[in-house]
């Protein structure tokens, strides 16, 4: 039999008590300092204005007209205001799909839906490609679906084959791909100059 004095078994049970203190001083110290060595996580994105209630990133819209949809939109970043319904966006991409020619592809830096009115404004390195190959360039555009018109007040460039077209503000029916242009016409067809 065995029997150990109370002093032997005070001064185990101090022993004892300072490895487990000891132990759980290292355990603190280490997740304290994996707290301090590690990179606090990312903020959520700020809204860029206090107007904006939503922001999203890679976002898209469409419209229908019965079975029929009359566009797509993308977009890499929207920020939308829902008391105005405005919807501002970054890097868009609208593709049309009416029109007996078969709608257009629309790209530009910046834009607009706005929904109550049910607009598209486009702004910044604005291209139209439609799907017979005519190329329209300008800075800003506006796309009404109701009417299917594309329409820019602000000097725009037109390729078609060998046709190149510049001029100050125009209309295109995308129904037939009919297009107006309002002033300052200049054209040139493979070594042809015609001003107008």
């Amino acid at each position: 039999m065995f029997f150990m004095s109370t002093a032997a078994s005070k001064r185990i049970r101090q022993i004892l008590a300072a490895v487990i203190l000891g132990i759980s001083a290292a355990i603190a110290g280490t997740v304290a300092l994996k707290q301090f060595r590690s990179v606090p996580p990312d903020a959520p994105p700020r809204n860029s204005s206090p107007d904006i209630d939503m922001a999203m990133s890679r976002a898209s819209f469409s419209e229908m007209r019965g079975n029929e949809k009359l566009w797509d939109l993308t977009a890499e970043r929207a920020e939308y205001d829902k008391e105005t319904g405005r919807v501002r966006l970054h890097l868009v991409r609208t593709e049309i799909h009416e029109g007996a020619a078969g709608g257009a592809l629309l790209t530009s830096q910046t834009g607009l839906y706005d929904e109550p009115n049910r607009t598209v404004q486009m702004d910044g390195r604005v291209r139209i490609v439609t799907r017979r190959g005519m190329v329209l360039e300008t800075d800003h555009l506006e796309y009404r679906p109701a009417r299917g018109v594309v329409s820019t007040d602000r000097p725009v460039r037109v390729t078609d084959g060998r046709l190149t077209l510049t001029a100050v503000g125009m209309e295109l029916i995308l129904k037939d791909e009919q297009i107006r242009f309002r002033r300052q016409v200049h054209s040139v067809i493979e070594g042809y100059h015609v001003q107008r």
